[in-house]
Parts: C-alpha cells; structure tokens; sequence
C-alpha cells in the first residue's frame, strides 16, 4: 500500500471521518498516521527496487526493522486491542509466532543474527497484528490505504518498464552497490514484479480503482513480458489472477484489451523472430522462443536455457525435506531457524553461501519448524482466506459491492503471493514478507471493519477516494 512522496495523510483522514465511526476512545495520532505514511514509501521501495531497497539502513539495522519498530510504537500507544479474537486468523497467528519463536531461540547463541534473519518468514506477520490494531482504532484509514494502492498501481506501471529496460536490457547505467553490502541498489526479482502486476489487474476489475484505459494496460502488458522472461512462478502468479479475473468479470475491458495486446505481442515477436538478450541472464532473452519455453516448462520438460535443470533441484530439494521432516527425525521440531539449509542439505550453488531457503516457503516452514510448524502455517492461511471468502460471498449477496470488491482484491493478491513464494525466496524476505502480512493485516481488518464499520467503505467515501483520476488515457 504505497504512496506519493506528497501526500497528505491527516488531512485526507480527517475528511472522511463524517463516515466512519471511530472504535477506539483515542485522539487521532500524527504518530500512527505518520507511521502509515513510513509504511506506503516502504512497500513502495521493495516494489520498485526489490532487495536493494531492503539494504537501507546501518548493517545490521535496516529500514525494514525501523518500518516494525515505529510500527509497534504507534500500535502499543495509539491502536487498539479491542476486536483481535474476533477474528479466527489471529488465533492460529499467534500459535504460528509461538512456535516459530521456540524453533529460534534454541539457535540464538549459536548463530546469532542469522537466527532471526531466517525467522522473518514468521517474525513479519507482527506487521499483520499492527496494520490490523492501527486500522480498526480508526476505520477511516482503511480508505486511505486503498487510496494509496491506487497511486501506487500507477506509479508502479510507470517506473517499473523504465527501470527494466535500462538495466535488465540495455544495461546501463551500470548499477551502483551500497557500501556497507555487496548488493546492488535495484535488485528486483521477476517474480516480485509479477505479483504486484496481478494485484494491480485485480484491483481495476473488481472496481476499486478508476476506470483504466489503453495506456495503462500497455504499461502493464509491458511488465508482463520483461518480468515474465525472467521468472516462470512469477509468470504463473500472474496467469492465475488473470484467469480468475477473466472467470470472475468475462466483460471487464481490461482484461479483454491486456489479452488482445498480449496476442498482438506474441504474433510481432513470432513473425519477426526479434531475439534481445537479457544483461544479468544470458541464458535467457526478449523472444518469441522464449515466452513459450516458460510457459510449456509450467507443465512439461523444456530444454530452453535452464529452465529444466532448476526445476529438477526445486523438485529433488523439496523431496529430501519431505523425507527428513515427514519420514525423518525431523518430523517434529524440523532443523530449527539458524542453521543454512542449503549447506546442510547439500544443495548450496552460491559460492558465497548466500541461498538459505529451499525456493518453497511452505518447505522452509516444514524444514525449519517440522510438521507442526506447516499444520499451523496452512491453518493461518486457510483460516484468513475462508474468512475473506466468506465475507466475500456475504457481501456480494447483500449488494455490499464495494465491500465485495475489497475482499475479491484481497483474496486473488494473497493468491498471487501463495503461487510465487511456492517457487521462489519469497515470504522469507523482507521485499516479499512484509508486503504479505501487511496485506494480510489489512484482511483482519477488513473482515471485522465489515461486521462493525460497514459504513466505512459508504458510496461516498469511495467516490471521493477516486474522484482526482479523471485524467486517464482511453
């Protein structure tokens, strides 16, 4: 949920306060509200600049764990408690970070900071908890969030081919490093891009945001492509969205106009057979050959590139953990949150050492916290999304669109993220994680805002939310 560098928090919330009433007995906070706007540029740089935007900060402090502590500052004084059971997802939350929090303090004397490092997967969902707290202490901030994902939709579409087409293609400028890591200042992984070009597709067709022309369908079929090159799950994350947008809103335009262009696409590059390679992949490249190698390797052998031979380690990697969790001594408790499961499951091909996770972030739960640790992972994703299916089908069948429409967004973003980080170092990271919980927070919010605050999301708080985007190219 991001935001423009110029916008005005307070004011904007205090405009819409007339149609939302306020759960908690506390001042509006310029701190909480503050923090809100810390938390947007934040999402906004791990969007935009991947792990390199992760690397802000004084080793080994970075804006990631400045964005969580200021977080839990406001919520502690300024959010609320009240409402928190209410919702089943917060339950099985906290049985999850109970249990995380036993499989890591074992290995703190022993490895440190890797330790938590490696339990962000779980750790981050404390992003979940103060979204969720800062939310329904004033409900009108749901809006504002959902006002500033629209601005982040077109931000996002505007820089994101800039930026791949200069470094990813071209390859210049050449890309600075930060000086205190070995880490480029952009850094963004395929995948990542794929999720949020899916969660921006599904915010225009369930109506959330303003009605959107060819220009920003352009853009985004543009995103598609060049991210699509590099990363399958990603490519697949954003397919699936797309289908069930298709499924959901068969007449919606945008969808139909993004098909339209993507076949336009195909048929240039099949009948032109334009080859640009990719600077940092030389195995892969801008071609016709090579979008249906992606796509064929989903479901088949390709021998395209490497596409086949990684996914042969994903597959032999994730069956090793099944046998040593499973059908192995590590059924239980599963190797703990410290140890570099790549070095100790032999599977490391980073000569700095650098892998950690097993491409599957269900696995890594499984192989760091064991059986149990994935029994109430599935249960805290199960448990939100019946939660917002539910609500889902509520709304729709009492006419709620607009509350309809939100839990639709939610569901297929979450979606989105489950494809990818089943394929990809995703949730483990802070680029990746902490857009997931604060999405997930939002979720909680959501659900109980809608039992309690259905006014909050009035027609008129949503038309005034969309009311400056006339400008839009059609």
């Amino acid at each position: 949920m991001s935001t423009a560098v110029g916008a005005t928090l307070p004011a904007q919330l205090s405009t819409q306060d007339d149609s939302a009433s306020i759960v908690s007995t506390k001042k509006p906070s310029v701190w909480a509200e503050g923090w809100l706007m810390f938390l947007c540029l934040t999402l906004l740089g791990y969007a935009l600049f991947g792990k390199g935007w992760a690397y802000i900060g004084v080793p080994p402090v970075f804006i990631g764990e400045v964005a969580l502590f200021f977080g839990l500052v406001s919520f502690l004084r300024f959010g609320t408690w009240r409402g928190f059971l209410d919702v089943p997802a917060v339950t099985f939350l906290l049985l999850l970070a109970a249990w995380g929090l036993l499989r890591t303090l074992p290995y703190l004397s022993q490895y440190g900071a890797q330790a938590l490092r490696d339990a962000v997967i779980w750790g981050y969902s404390a992003f979940a908890m103060v979204v969720f707290g800062i939310i329904i202490a004033r409900p009108a901030r749901l809006a504002f969030l959902l006002n500033r994902y629209r601005q982040f939709s077109l931000i996002f579409l505007i820089v994101v081919p800039v930026l791949w087409t200069f470094i990813r293609i071209l390859g210049r400028p050449a890309i600075p490093h930060w000086p205190w890591a070995d880490v480029p200042v952009f850094d963004t992984k395929g995948g990542d891009t794929m999720v949020h070009a899916g969660g921006i597709l599904a915010f225009w067709v369930v109506s959330l945001g303003a009605p959107i022309g060819i220009l920003r369908v352009l853009l985004l079929a543009f995103c598609v492509v060049l991210a699509g090159i590099f990363d399958r799950s990603g490519l697949l994350s954003f397919l699936a969205v797309f289908a069930a947008c298709l499924f959901l809103y068969p007449r919606d335009r945008s969808c139909w106009r993004l098909a339209g262009i993507g076949a336009c696409g195909l048929v240039v590059l099949a009948v032109t057979n334009v080859r640009v390679p990719m600077v940092d992949r030389e195995e892969r490249e801008l071609s016709f050959a090579q979008l249906v190698a992606n796509l064929s390797s989903l479901v088949s052998h390709s021998r395209t590139g490497d596409l086949d031979d990684t996914k042969q380690w994903r597959l032999a990697w994730w069956g090793d953990i099944v046998n040593y969790t499973v059908n192995g001594k590590y059924c239980w408790t599963g190797k703990g949150f410290g140890i570099n499961l790549a070095d100790d499951d032999d599977y490391q091909v980073d000569e700095t050492g650098a892998l950690r996770s097993p491409h599957n972030g269900h696995m890594t739960i499984l192989a760091r916290a064991g059986v149990p640790g994935l029994v109430l992972w599935i249960m805290v994703q199960l448990s939100w999304a019946c939660g917002l299916l539910g609500s889902y089908v509520r709304s729709r069948r009492l006419g709620e669109g607009h509350w309809a429409s939100l839990f639709l967004f939610l569901l297929l973003y979450w979606m989105a993220f489950m494809i990818n980080s089943t394929f990809d170092v995703f949730l483990e990271g802070p680029h990746g994680g902490i857009w997931f919980w604060t999405i997930y927070g939002v979720g909680m919010a959501a659900m109980w805002l809608y039992k309690h605050n259905p006014e909050v999301l009035s027609d008129s708080v949503v038309k005034g939310m969309f009311a400056p985007d006339v400008r839009d190219c059609r």
